[in-house]
């Protein structure tokens, strides 16, 4: 496990000569040099197609979004504005980390090379968090936009089938409730996700891990997409608003839990104009943080020293969605289903045949070996 880890950091390393590139940031500019092995070049194929499918899921939410404004109810400034300001300084710091890289090409000292790694992996650190912040406020506007209907809730049928699976809402959140530890340290791990967003890439970027890194961003950016269709078929408002309990049953929980979505949602469904001034998550099923968590623990599968941290903080995430997301239990079932659907999605676009053109010199049967080992002892065993 650690050798595969260590494989994809030697074959993620930035060259020692900077290119300058958008390929060579996410790790494929080593495609450039010379007399490089199969595995080595099966990877940056990898990445290449992970990027084109990054690229292309993003412009589609953008071209669906801005064709489905015009139609709805919705008045996005805010979302807009929040985009903007949040991504300047992060162009800005790309950029300048760029320069830093360019100007140390040219500065020859003792810890030259290393100081170049370093910026080249903090500059890649730095692209995911904007494309993460992109993706964020399209799937957020995505969402928006598909809640703002007067369909039937489909709240009953949710509550039947948690029902069906013996799972009483009410009892579980009065048994957390009960220990105000517990529920305070499961709030703590629910209002973690954001967190997770920012430091996650960090993690992956700073460790070498290119290929994982763009592995994450393309299965949030699916996942995402997946949940916001599942949300048109079947929307809902949430267990407290179908089943009515007495406020005290969240007090350990603190203000908005179970409830911080409902007045922007029930606004949304009259179909009157509505301005997003404070975005808050509307989809009810399936459950968001609970796909989420289970990509946070993929994603750093085999990572000494931090993974067993995640698993434990998304465990408790899991066990949050629940009365802090106002989740029935099939909810979190079904973000179950949308992160497994998601990761093998990418993983098919990962390691769909690679085509002759796209590998230079390689024979078909040197494909297949580069393929094989790439996906054995890189992904798989990570």
């Amino acid at each position: 496990m650690r050798q595969a880890a260590s494989e994809e950091r030697r074959l993620s390393r930035p060259p020692h000569r900077a290119h300058g590139t958008a390929g060579e940031l996410w790790g494929l500019g080593a495609g450039r040099q010379q007399h490089r092995s199969p595995n080595a070049v099966a990877l940056d194929f990898q990445n290449g197609r992970l990027a084109v499918f990054i690229s292309t899921s993003l412009a589609g939410l953008v071209i669906v979004n801005l064709i489905w404004l015009p139609f709805s109810s919705i008045h996005p400034a805010k979302v807009l504005w929040l985009s903007t300001m949040a991504a300047s300084p992060l162009v800005v710091l790309w950029g300048a980390l760029g320069g830093i890289r360019y100007q140390l090409r040219k500065t020859p000292f003792r810890f030259r090379d290393r100081s170049r790694v370093f910026a080249a992996r903090l500059q890649t650190a730095v692209a995911a968090w904007t494309v993460t912040a992109a993706l964020s406020v399209a799937l957020l506007l995505f969402s928006y936009l598909a809640s703002a209907t007067d369909r039937p809730l489909m709240d009953r049928y949710l509550a039947a089938g948690d029902a069906a699976l013996g799972f009483d809402w009410t009892a579980y959140v009065s048994l957390l409730n009960d220990h105000q530890s517990i529920a305070e340290a499961l709030s703590m791990a629910y209002r973690s996700l954001q967190v997770q967003l920012l430091l996650l890439p960090a993690i992956l970027a700073l460790t070498g891990r290119s290929g994982r890194l763009l592995e994450f961003i393309a299965l949030y950016g699916l996942a995402g997409c997946l949940t916001c269709l599942v949300v048109i078929a079947v929307p809902a408002a949430g267990a407290f608003n179908f089943y009515h309990p007495p406020t005290e049953i969240l007090s350990s929980f603190g203000p908005g839990a179970s409830t911080r979505h409902l007045e922007q949602l029930h606004a949304l469904r009259t179909l009157q104009p509505f301005l997003i001034e404070h975005p808050e998550g509307l989809v009810t099923f399936p459950s968001f943080h609970s796909a989420l968590a289970v990509l946070f623990a993929y994603s750093v599968r085999g990572i000494r020293y931090v993974a067993l941290p995640i698993y434990g903080l998304n465990v408790m995430l899991i066990l949050a969605a629940v009365p802090q997301g106002s989740h029935y239990l099939i909810d979190v079932l079904a973000g179950f289903a949308i992160a497994a659907i998601s990761i093998q999605i990418v993983w098919w676009i990962a390691h769909a045949p690679m085509p002759i053109a796209a590998s230079g010199e390689l024979a078909p049967s040197t494909q297949k070996e580069a393929r094989d080992a790439v996906s054995d002892h890189v992904l798989h065993k990570q």
